[in-house]
């Protein structure tokens, strides 16, 4: 217990986004895109390092990044994000997982963009040895208000996944849905909510939901501060590891471009 309250107080402040193991296997990409209309090239990047020994060494790791690029006309994204995270006490990894993920979308109207993704993941803590998946599908901007942003999203997609414990690889078709909305209250300060539902199409008892909610809190135009819930639901889990996963973290993030 001594080991766990020296290690939050050091990473307090600077990252406490190690929680990206919460989500398991859905990723919320919905977070990572650009919140205005603006074009050209956008990034950020986080990152974390903290260590500690009394009764036993700790060391912990985060690294995650993001490039974005939005074409003049307005009509084409490119998204990449790349995501690491591990926790090791006594050489014992608490956690270790990553992704790296890749998507397009064109614009057809105002409302309406096509997407289309692939993503390659593992996670150690909810025994993903590998997943890999490719999707395709609409995404539907139902308001078009300035401080208010509703969105829905639904694609097919194909995943691969290898488990280690027990070993056992899946070939599954799942249905990939999201909605997200973001509201921007005052200039600096904005809330993000966005809620996934990926049901097996040959079975929809076999099913996954998650939840992340982020408060923001713009310190300068490069520097942001936020708060983030994430919960996920996952009602057939590898064995040993729990349905519901949740936690709650804080963290700074620093941005490029614009």
């Amino acid at each position: 217990m001594h080991v766990l309250n020296h290690f939050r107080m050091l990473t307090f402040g600077l990252s406490l986004i190690l929680s990206t193991t919460v989500s398991g296997q859905i990723v919320n990409i919905e977070k990572k895109r650009i919140a205005d209309d603006s074009t050209g090239w956008f990034g950020s990047a986080n990152i974390n390092f903290s260590g500690s020994r009394s009764t036993k060494s700790y060391l912990s790791f985060y690294a995650g990044t993001l490039l974005e690029y939005k074409s003049k006309s307005n009509k084409d994204l490119w998204l990449f994000i790349t995501d690491l995270s591990v926790i090791s006490a006594e050489q014992e990894k608490f956690s270790n997982s990553g992704f790296g993920h890749l998507r397009y979308n064109h614009k057809f109207g105002k409302s309406v963009r096509w997407e289309i993704f692939t993503q390659l993941q593992y996670n150690a803590l909810t025994k993903i040895k590998k997943r890999a998946i490719i999707g395709s599908g609409p995404r539907f901007k139902l308001t078009q208000f300035e401080k208010a942003r509703f969105y829905l999203g639904i694609a097919y997609m194909f995943e691969y996944e290898e488990d280690t414990d027990p070993k056992f690889i899946h070939r599954d078709q799942r249905v990939s849905s999201y909605f997200t909305f973001s509201l921007f209250p005052e200039d600096l300060v904005s809330l993000t909510s966005t809620t996934y539902g990926q049901p097996l199409l040959a079975d929809f008892k076999d099913f996954r939901l998650s939840n992340e909610t982020t408060l923001s809190l713009e310190i300068t135009n490069k520097l942001i501060f936020n708060s983030t819930f994430k919960y996920a639901f996952d009602s057939r889990p590898p064995d040993g590891v729990p349905r519901n996963i949740y936690s709650f973290s804080n963290g700074l993030e620093l941005t490029f471009g614009k």
